[in-house]
């Protein structure tokens, strides 16, 4: 019976902190997620560079395919941007976060203004201690 009792105890215990360490880690993520839209409107590369793992696949909300390369670049060239994030979830799963959320986005592209709304879908990766983004893709909404 002591070691039923024991058991039950420990498998309670082991779901509680496994469920407080998940949430713990997706807050960490959505903490990136906000660092990295900061970061793309103040077009600032090394953070975005620390923040995308180098295999990094990109969608663009136009559909074009982009590497991180071609994402820093992009970044690095583009005019004023805003990004407002409307909502974003994180869930969890071991060293994968899955974040998906609503973004706003307005600035100006070939001397033209925009203004566009976006589900987004984000992936995120433990590797060496780290949590890098291995790929995102953004897919317009109507408004």
């Amino acid at each position: 019976m002591r070691c039923v009792c024991a058991l039950l105890i420990f498998v309670c215990f082991s779901s509680w902190a496994g469920n407080a360490q998940s949430k713990e880690t997706e807050s960490k993520i959505l903490a990136l997620e906000r660092l990295w839209g900061e970061a793309a409107q103040l077009r600032d590369i090394r953070a975005l560079d620390s923040i995308f793992d180098d295999s990094m696949v990109y969608v663009h909300v136009d559909g074009r395919l982009m590497s991180k390369a071609d994402v820093l670049s992009d970044t690095k060239s583009a005019s004023a941007v805003e990004i407002v994030v409307e909502s974003s979830v994180a869930h969890s799963y071991a060293d994968v976060v899955i974040v998906t959320g609503l973004l706003h986005l307005r600035g100006m592209q070939s001397g033209k203004p925009y203004d566009q709304h976006g589900r987004y879908l984000d992936t995120w990766v433990l590797k060496d201690n780290h949590w890098v983004c291995v790929s995102s893709m953004t897919t317009p909404l109507r408004k």
